[in-house]
């Protein structure tokens, strides 16, 4: 199976991605139920969502080179202030964001004084498009001046603005400006998917299942763990795709009949023998958006038949949840209906499955931990867009457990799988 295409490139290649991702009507509707005049987001993963710009080379725990500014009562009128040196970025990217505001960072000397021409560094020449234009004329020698002009500007100074940092909110000190929270705000946007959201997650998916199942047709007997972590990040790289560090299988694998739960640490290295049963619950990254989730592989395809029980079991719930993850459904409702199909398949004690959700999208969650009520969103529920890993792990030793998580999209028939490798275990 290659991993590239006809003229050597990743299979899954990269291209620029739409101006608008975001489900703007969700947010404008979050931010109305939690009193909230403004946003500022400045995450690296909420500029994404924002305004679709990905920069390259920036850190987590950096500062942050770049921030959008929301209004709700100027939807149309967004603010994207960033970092000089990525302002030719958004030649190749485009962006619903017409109004952007580079300022002058890092890569400026201390040594000599700031211009206005400074700016000319980082434009290359050619087509000059009348963002660029207006680009010019707002060039600020730092961010902070940058950020609170736009705030000004958009009538926020003296509103209620819900920053993802709030400690930026405070940093700023705006006279008159209440700083509140908008992590719930944004994640609720976040939660129902728009159509290109939609479309980047089933693309991811797709590398996700063809990494695994190149690992599979490729093994040799002997391998260890180290081994199988590391065939999986090449695949992944091959296809186009990113695992993060410390790797992108997330199960650990008790050997022997130890039936404990337990995570990778990627200090794995002991041998595979045939007849194990390999838990791939694999993450990555296409594009920003994740991809999670895999299956049960029986190395050497030689099941017990209490492993062949117990993944009839399993692929027996994962029928019911399908047909039961309909937009209202909550998570405690599901966990039973899974456990219930469980105990009908005939497992000795169908207390002992795992059985648990979460939302995907930009990260391994995509949901507001508080309503705009100020009530935790624990037993939460199924909408319509949504995009839910349904995960299912009868535990058992090496040659008896049985894993299966499905990443399911929501609507209103149920749910959609969007692997297309079935729900039985891979053999061989």
């Amino acid at each position: 199976m290659s991993a590239t295409t006809s003229s050597g490139g990743p299979r899954f290649a990269r291209t620029a991605l739409p101006p608008c991702l975001a489900n703007l009507d969700r947010l404008w509707h979050a931010m109305e139920a939690r009193g909230l005049d403004g946003i500022v987001a400045s995450s690296a993963l909420n500029i994404f969502y924002l305004t679709s710009f990905n920069g390259i080379a920036h850190k987590a725990d950096e500062p942050r080179p770049y921030a959008v500014v929301l209004s709700r009562h100027a939807p149309d009128r967004p603010v994207l202030v960033i970092a000089e040196y990525y302002l030719a970025s958004f030649l190749r990217q485009p962006t619903w964001v017409e109004d952007i505001r580079p300022f002058r960072a890092v890569m400026m000397p201390l040594d000599l004084p700031a211009g206005r021409a400074d700016l000319d560094r980082f434009i290359p020449v050619g087509e000059q498009p009348a963002w660029l234009g207006a680009a010019r004329e707002k060039y600020a020698f730092d961010m902070r001046s940058s950020l609170t002009a736009a705030l000004r500007d958009l009538g926020l100074a003296n509103g209620r603005v819900g920053f993802d940092d709030m400690a930026m909110g405070l940093r700023l000190g705006v006279d008159g400006m209440q700083v509140a929270d908008a992590y719930d705000a944004l994640m609720f946007a976040r939660a129902v998917k728009t159509a290109p959201e939609m479309a980047l997650l089933e693309r991811a998916s797709v590398l996700n299942q063809q990494a695994i199942e190149k690992v599979v047709a490729e093994w040799e007997s002997g391998g260890s763990w180290r081994d199988l972590s590391h065939r999986y990040t090449v695949a992944v790289a091959e296809l186009g795709g990113f695992v993060h560090d410390p790797g992108g299988s997330v199960w650990g694998h008790p050997r022997g009949e130890d039936p404990a739960l337990m995570l990778a640490t990627g200090l794995e290295d002991e041998a595979i023998a045939p007849g194990t049963h390999v838990m791939f619950d694999c993450h990555g990254s296409l594009d920003l958006y994740c991809w999670d989730g895999g299956k049960t592989w029986v190395v050497g395809g030689e099941m017990t038949a209490a492993g062949k029980r117990n993944a009839k079991a399993t692929a027996a719930a994962t029928e019911t949840l399908l047909a039961a993850m309909k937009p209202g459904a909550r998570v405690s409702e599901l966990q039973a209906a899974a456990r219930a199909a469980y105990a009908k398949a005939g497992v000795p004690d169908a207390t002992q499955a795992v059985v648990f959700f979460h939302g995907l999208g930009l990260s391994h969650m995509d949901l507001e931990q508080t309503l705009a009520d100020g009530s935790p969103n624990g037993d939460w529920a199924l909408e319509d867009g949504m995009v839910v890993p349904l995960h299912l792990l009868y535990p058992g030793g090496e040659r008896e457990r049985s894993w299966l998580e499905e990443i399911v999209a929501i609507g209103p028939d149920g749910g959609r799988p969007l692997f297309t490798w079935g729900f039985d275990p891979m053999l061989g």
